[in-house]
């Protein structure tokens, strides 16, 4: 079993330690400062020991934090362009903790099934490369699915159950404009498409035909085994995803990107300390997710 080490797991030791020392104070430790005589400050307040004190009134805020933070809603900011055009380096979302069923905290094992991963999803996970990671990428394959992309064409065959006949589903980005937004880099070299998955409708990023490389001139075929999936980026060519590392397990899913609520634009050079800083902040780009 793993263990994310990541701000889910300090926030659940720290709920931990906290609430224990509470609880203890609770039938034990008080009883004993009572037989001895309660002392109070200048405010009629009970003198406690400092970590008592701390947990007592720290415990409840971390709890609602961690119940938020782990079951309901998580902030995340997008660290790259490989979502473009869609997600930009600075974008922050909320992701969707309990979309793919309720999971404990730290372990990020389910616990309480609620709904599955969908064609089309926008996912935040970790990646089998580098497990104490969160990456976040376009959901396109299913377990069992057979993908095959030819220059330009994604022919996704699900897996069928015996008996039954599955039409395969042919996804073919269609030319949208030979212009993409001004922070995406390099974008003279790019197009944006329009692609459609299901039910979602979405825009892509691929090199221009005319650059002697890119996705428009590959053709690969990958098979998703049962309990994995395959996820990729809408800014195609500058993307390390499935097609690179491999496929996403099942266990690793966070959640599903929900909405964007703030923009932040950064410091192109370190200012101090090797931080970059911010220097813009918008909220033009609130909204949901494709």
């Amino acid at each position: 079993m793993t263990i994310y080490y990541d701000f889910g797991f300090y926030l659940s030791v720290a709920a931990i330690v906290t609430g224990v020392i509470a609880l203890i104070d609770k039938l034990k430790w008080q009883k004993e400062r009572q037989a001895k005589g309660v002392e109070y400050d200048e405010k009629g307040n009970e003198k406690l020991p400092f970590m008592i004190d701390i947990s007592r009134s720290f415990f409840p805020i971390i709890l609602f934090v961690l119940v938020l933070r782990s079951f309901l809603y998580e902030p995340y900011r997008i660290p790259s362009g490989s979502m473009n055009p869609g997600l930009y380096d600075g974008d922050f979302i909320l992701v969707n903790k309990y979309a793919y069923g309720i999971r404990l905290p730290a372990f990020n094992t389910k616990i309480i099934p609620i709904g599955e991963p969908k064609r089309g999803d926008v996912i935040v996970f970790h990646p089998p490369h580098e497990p104490q990671s969160a990456y976040i990428k376009r959901l396109i394959g299913m377990p069992g699915d057979r993908l095959e992309w030819n220059k330009g064409t994604l022919t996704i065959t699900p897996k069928c159950e015996e008996g039954k006949v599955c039409q395969p589903i042919v996804i073919k980005p269609q030319l949208k404009s030979s212009d993409v937004n001004e922070l995406v880099k390099q974008g003279e070299y790019f197009d944006t498409y329009q692609e459609v998955i299901g039910e979602v409708e979405y825009e892509t990023i691929y090199l221009d035909p005319r650059v002697d490389r890119g996705s428009l001139k590959e053709s690969w075929t990958r098979v998703v085994p049962d309990g994995k999936y395959f996820g990729v980026g809408d800014n195609r060519d500058n993307s390390m995803d499935s097609r690179v590392w491999g496929f996403i397990d099942q266990d690793a899913m966070i959640g599903r990107a929900a909405a964007k609520w703030l923009f932040m634009e950064f410091t192109d050079e370190p200012v101090m300390f090797g931080w970059h800083l911010p220097k813009g902040i918008s909220f033009a780009r609130v909204g949901a997710i494709n």
